[in-house]
C-alpha cells in the first residue's frame, strides 16, 4: 500500500476473540479478551516489554496502605456542554458519567465485561430469556432506591442511541419495547428475544451511548434532548458544584454500595479516597502544562505532545501511555453536498482519495513515533487487521483525480462548513490539513474556529456543519464487536445519520451479530472493510499516540480502562 509505514513504537494488541451466547448465571464470559504489550522496533530486532499499565491485582494491593483525604485538581478535556452522557459521547461529559453514573455492566483491564449494577442473570434453555438481577441495597445520591424501574426506563431512552441494543432489539427481539424488555420485580428484568445472539452482554454493556442508569426526571426525556440539571447517579461519588467555564467538582457519596466484584479497570468495587475531585477548565494547552509543574493542577488529560520533552525532564511528573487512538473525520449525511443521492458518494470518495494521512497525523501528534498509519477499521496489528478497498485510497494523495470529481459532480466552489475545535490538539490539527484538502479539489472552506464544547453542540444540529474532526478508543476497534458498539458506523447514526443507501453495512452487521464461524466472520470483516471505503462512510484519517500526566504524588494511575478515572487513586 502506498506510503504505509509504522511507527516506533508499536503498540500491538494480541486479541483472541469468539463470539459466543453467554450462558451461566453471573459469569461474565465476553466476547473479546486483550492482552497489551509493547514492542519496541529497533532495526531488525523486536524486544517485547510491558505497558505501563498496572495489574488489577498491583493496584488492589497497593490500595490497602492508602490514606484518604486530599483534593484532585484536573486539567480537564475540553469544557462541560452537557451532564447528559445519554445524549452526547463528548469526552467532558463521559468524565462526569465515569465518576458519578454507573451502568450495568462496565470494562475490565483486559478490555473484557464485568458486571457493575448487575449481580447475576440466568438463561432460559432455549437461550431467548435472559433474566438479570440486579444489586440490592444500590442508591442513587438523592437517596432512592435503585429498582428496575430505572433501568429500563433508561434502556427505553437509549434504545434508539446505543448501537448495540438497538442491533438486538431490531434484529432479534419483538416489535414492541414493552415486549421486548420487562419488568419481573423491583430487582429483575427480562430481555425477550425472538432468535438466540450471543450479544445480549455487549447490548446492555460499554459502547457509544452506553445505558449509564439515570433517574426519570432524565430517563422519560428524548434522547434527542440534553437533560437539564446536574447528574443524579449510583457511583463512588457525588455531584458537587459547576461553575460554568471554570470547573465543577464531586464529592464521596458516603452511602455508596460497591460490587462484591473486586475493582478491575472499570467494573468491579470502587473507592473514594479524595475529599474532592474537581475538572478545571484551562483551555490553553501549554497553560494545563505550567500548571501541573506549578502544582496548581495534579492531572492533566490532554496536552500538545510537543511540550513532551519538558514534561520528561520534570522528576515531579508521571507520564502514562495510552493505546493508539483511532483519528478520523465525520460527513455530515443529513444535508448537501455529502448526502447527494447522485454524486454524495463520489464526493466522500474524493476526500478520502486525495488526503495526506501522514501530513494529519503528524499536525494531530507532533511527530513521527507518535503516529502509525495505519488503513483497519480494525486495530492495527491485531489478527483483526484488514486493509480491504484502501489501495488507491488511504494516504493516496490523489488530489487531481478528486478535483476532477468534484468539478464533474458540479460542487466546485461548494462552500464546507468545517469546525475545527482549537482547545483539543488532535482534531485541531488534523482540520488544518483538511481545509488544505478541500480547497485543493475545488471547495471553498468556511473555516470555524472555535472550542469543543461548541463543536460538540453544533454537530448535534444538522445544518451547522458538513465536516469536523474527533477521534475514538481502542474498544471500538477490537474486531466485529467493535464495529456494532461504534455508532457512527451504523445505519442512521447519530450526529452523522449515516444513510447506507443500498443496504450492505445492514446485512454485514447482521453476519457479525448471529456467526460464530472465525472464517466466516472473517469474510465478513474483509468485505466491510472494502465497503467501507467504497461507500467513504468517514474519513479513517490513521492512529496516533498520547500520554496524559500528573504528580508523582498520585497513585493507582494505570493506561487500561478506568486508568485515570478518580475513584481508586489516592495521594501518597
Amino acid at each position: 500500500m502506498r506510503g504505509i509505514r509504522y511507527a516506533r513504537p508499536v503498540i500491538w494488541l494480541v486479541a483472541a476473540a469468539m463470539l459466543a451466547v453467554v450462558a451461566c448465571a453471573g459469569e461474565t464470559k465476553t466476547v473479546f479478551q486483550t492482552v497489551i504489550v509493547t514492542e519496541q522496533i529497533k532495526g531488525d530486532t523486536i524486544t517485547v516489554v510491558a505497558t505501563p499499565t498496572s495489574s488489577p491485582e498491583d493496584i488492589a494491593s497497593a490500595s490497602q496502605n492508602a490514606k484518604k483525604g486530599g483534593h484532585l485538581r484536573i486539567s480537564s478535556v475540553g469544557s462541560v456542554q452537557s451532564f447528559d452522557p445519554l445524549w452526547t459521547t463528548a469526552s467532558s461529559t463521559g468524565n462526569v458519567s465515569s465518576l458519578i453514573l454507573e451502568a450495568l455492566f462496565a470494562y475490565k483491564a483486559d478490555n473484557s465485561l464485568g458486571k457493575m449494577l448487575v449481580e447475576s442473570w440466568d438463561v432460559s434453555s432455549d437461550g431467548l430469556k435472559w433474566t438479570f438481577k440486579i444489586r440490592e441495597g444500590v442508591e442513587f445520591h438523592n437517596g432512592t432506591a435503585l429498582t428496575t424501574d430505572q433501568v429500563i426506563g433508561t434502556l427505553r431512552r437509549q434504545s434508539e442511541r446505543a448501537p448495540v441494543f438497538k442491533l438486538v432489539w431490531d434484529k432479534f427481539g419483538p416489535e414492541s419495547f414493552d415486549d421486548f424488555i420487562t419488568k419481573d420485580n423491583d430487582l429483575e428484568f427480562t430481555m425477550n428475544l425472538t432468535e438466540q445472539t450471543g450479544l445480549v452482554i455487549d447490548a446492555l454493556g460499554p459502547q457509544n451511548f452506553t445505558p449509564q442508569i439515570v433517574l426519570a426526571s432524565w430517563y422519560l426525556l428524548p434522547a434527542t434532548e440534553s437533560a437539564p440539571g446536574t447528574p443524579i447517579g449510583t457511583g463512588p461519588y457525588r455531584f458537587e458544584s459547576w461553575t460554568p467555564g471554570d470547573r465543577w467538582s464531586a464529592i464521596p457519596y458516603e452511602n455508596y454500595s460497591p460490587s462484591s466484584d473486586p475493582s478491575d479497570g472499570q467494573s468491579g468495587a470502587h473507592t473514594a479516597f479524595f475529599d474532592r475531585v474537581s475538572y478545571i477548565e484551562i483551555p490553553d494547552q501549554a497553560t494545563r502544562v505550567a500548571a501541573l509543574q506549578t502544582g496548581a493542577v495534579d492531572l492533566v488529560q490532554e496536552f500538545s505532545q510537543d511540550l513532551l520533552p519538558r514534561l520528561k525532564d520534570d522528576p515531579n511528573v508521571q507520564l502514562i501511555a495510552s493505546p493508539p487512538y483511532r483519528l478520523l473525520g465525520h460527513f455530515n449525511y443529513q444535508i448537501p453536498p455529502f448526502n447527494d443521492p447522485v454524486h454524495g458518494r463520489d464526493l466522500r470518495r474524493a476526500l478520502v482519495m486525495a488526503y495526506d494521512n501522514e501530513k494529519a497525523l503528524l499536525a494531530a501528534a507532533g511527530t513521527q513515533d507518535r503516529i502509525n498509519l495505519c488503513a483497519s477499521l480494525t486495530q492495527c496489528g491485531t489478527s483483526w487487521e484488514n486493509n480491504a478497498g484502501s489501495e488507491n485510497m488511504y494516504n493516496a494523495r490523489r488530489v487531481e483525480d478528486a478535483k476532477k470529481i468534484v468539478k464533474d459532480a458540479g460542487y466546485e466552489g461548494y462552500t464546507i462548513r468545517l469546525m475545527d475545535p482549537a482547545d483539543r490538539q488532535p482534531a485541531h490539527g488534523a482540520a488544518q490539513v483538511t481545509r488544505e484538502v478541500l480547497e485543493d479539489i475545488g471547495f471553498k472552506v468556511d473555516f470555524r474556529v472555535m472550542d469543543w464544547a461548541t463543536m460538540v453542540q453544533d454537530r448535534a444540529t444538522k445544518d451547522r456543519w458538513e465536516f469536523f474532526h474527533t477521534w475514538s478508543g481502542q474498544s471500538v476497534r477490537l474486531g466485529p464487536i467493535g464495529h456494532l458498539r461504534f455508532g457512527e458506523l451504523q445505519y442512521d447514526a447519530w450526529f452523522n445519520h449515516y444513510t447506507d443507501t443500498d443496504g450492505t453495512q445492514r446485512e454485514l452487521f447482521d453476519v457479525f451479530a448471529r456467526e460464530s464461524d472465525p472464517a466466516k466472520i472473517d469474510e465478513a470483516m474483509t468485505a466491510f472493510q472494502q465497503y467501507f471505503y467504497d461507500d467513504a462512510i468517514f474519513l479513517q484519517v490513521g492512529e496516533f499516540f498520547s500520554n496524559w500526566a500528573a504528580s508523582n504524588q498520585v497513585e493507582g494511575l494505570h493506561g487500561g480502562a478506568g486508568g485515570q478515572t478518580p475513584y481508586d487513586k489516592w495521594f501518597k
